[in-house]
This record gives structure tokens, sequence and C-alpha cells, in this order.
């Protein structure tokens, strides 16, 4: 495993829990490995110094998506022939393209992202069951990937290089757009008074309703609220608030989101 940060880390410890043997777990400098390496049972060390690269076996850079095409260039250094390995990256984004010097080699190259969000910090509990894993690469890269993500008790979806960004692009709305738009009402919630650290929990039933709606039937369908009910009068208002309250950044995001909304009401009414 290269990289022990929140990725490495919990992909490391679901392997682990499911009895694989982890042969070595690397970081930038050795220190997160040594953390992870310990609780791991396993030997640890730095990108310089690399305890059992030498066998063969499965390869995982779990690493910044900016660092991967310079530590497999680095890696790949390492030995002349990795005919028996398979080397994976933990990027959503970048296809195995990216993992070319191993492949070179004769490695079979894939990459394997488990659809999740890690915040990191040692209450992971180095689970994946239940999620989805995102494979590509080469077809034996992509036959173990699945034969790894159903020993997790995950799902796994085959991509195309070419869909690979796509669905990133999907994960980043799913996730991180989503805990913006949280934000957002945190920030409004305070306008009203309450307690930052209360205000999720209020809207907490809208938001999982909302999203059960749109999974149990689809996001048109689920969609209420003054759009998709033509009520514009009262989203001229919610601008206008916005826009008293010095709230600027606020009101843009909600004429954006205005504009996309007009059109999924558009498909709820045909």
């Amino acid at each position: 495993m290269i990289g022990a940060g929140a990725v490495g880390s919990a992909l490391a410890l679901a392997l682990y829990k499911k009895k694989f043997t982890l042969r070595a777990v690397v970081s930038k400098n050795g220190e997160s490995a040594r953390r992870l390496g310990r609780r791991l049972h396993s030997p640890y060390g730095s990108v310089r110094s690399i305890p059992g690269l030498e066998a063969e076996g499965i390869l995982f850079l779990a690493v910044p998506d900016n660092e991967i095409k310079h530590v497999a260039r680095l890696l790949s250094q390492n030995r002349t022939d990795f005919s028996g390995s398979i080397v994976f990256h933990c990027s959503g984004a970048l296809s195995s393209e990216v993992l070319s010097p191993f492949r070179k080699k004769g490695a079979a190259v894939g990459s394997f992202h488990p659809l999740q969000t890690f915040p990191g910090g040692k209450s992971d509990s180095g689970t994946l069951k239940n999620i989805w894993i995102g494979i590509e690469g080469d077809k034996k890269a992509t036959t173990l990937g699945r034969f790894l993500a159903r020993e997790l008790g995950a799902h796994s979806l085959i991509l195309s290089p070419k869909q690979k960004i796509l669905y990133h692009i999907a994960a980043v709305f799913s996730s991180n757009y989503f805990v913006t738009l949280l934000s957002v009402v945190e920030d409004l919630g305070e306008r009203l008074g309450l307690p930052r650290n209360k205000v999720l929990s209020m809207f907490e039933p809208l938001v999982l309703r909302s999203f059960l709606n749109a999974k149990t039937h689809s996001a048109a369908i689920a969609l209420t609220g003054p759009i998709a009910r033509g009520d514009f009068h009262t989203v001229r208002r919610h601008r206008w608030a916005l826009a008293a309250g010095g709230l600027r950044r606020i009101s843009d995001l909600y004429a954006a989101l205005a504009k996309e909304t007009a059109i999924l009401a558009a498909k709820k009414v045909l």
C-alpha cells in the first residue's frame, strides 16, 4: 500500500480485516506508514525505502492525483520486470494510463476507486461493505479488481478510460458539492439564531426524505418547492432577501441552482 492517508488507510484496514496479507505500507516520509503499519502488523517505510517491493503481488498507489505519475515513475525504477504484479491507483478521475511505466515493464494496471468519502482519523472502520468501487484498466486488473470488491463486500462498476472523468464529476456533485450546500444551510441557520451544531439536525428529516424520494422514484419526481410549483414570485423574494442581507455569494449560487432546477421541473411536467 503506497500511501497511508485517509483512502490508503481505509483500504488497507478493509483488506486486513478480510485476511489479506499486507507485505508493506509506504508513505512519502514513512511517518504515516509507521502508524498504519503498526495497526496492521506490517513492515513500513518511505517511497525511497520500500520493504517487499521485490515480491510479486498487488501494488496500490493511494496517493494524491498530482503525485501518481511521479510515484509510478519512481517505483517502476526499482525493478526491471513487473510481469508478476498488478498495479492499481485509487484516483477517481485519472485512468490507468498514468501507470504506463509499470505497464511497459510487464505489469497489469488499473484504477480501483472506492466511491465513498474518507475524512480520515482513527475512527475509520476499515469497512467498504456495500459501497461501489469504480474499476478501469487492463483485463487482468479489472478481473482482479472485481474479485477484491466482492471480497470486501462491495459492488463494482467497470468503466472505460473516457468514462472516468464523468464518473468522478458525479462523485464530486454527490459528496463535495452536497456538503457545500449543507454549509450554506448552516450559514442561513445561524442567521435564524440557531446554534451551528444544531442546524443540520433540524433540516435532516427534509434532506433524508428528499433523497429517499429521489432514490425511490427519480430526481424529477422528487422535486418540490417554489420552482416546481411555478411560484417565481417567491423565487424573486428569495433573491431580494439574500441581496438585502448582503449575501451576494449565496444569492449567486441560488440563481445558478434555480436555472438547473427549472430544467428539472420541466422534466417533471413532461
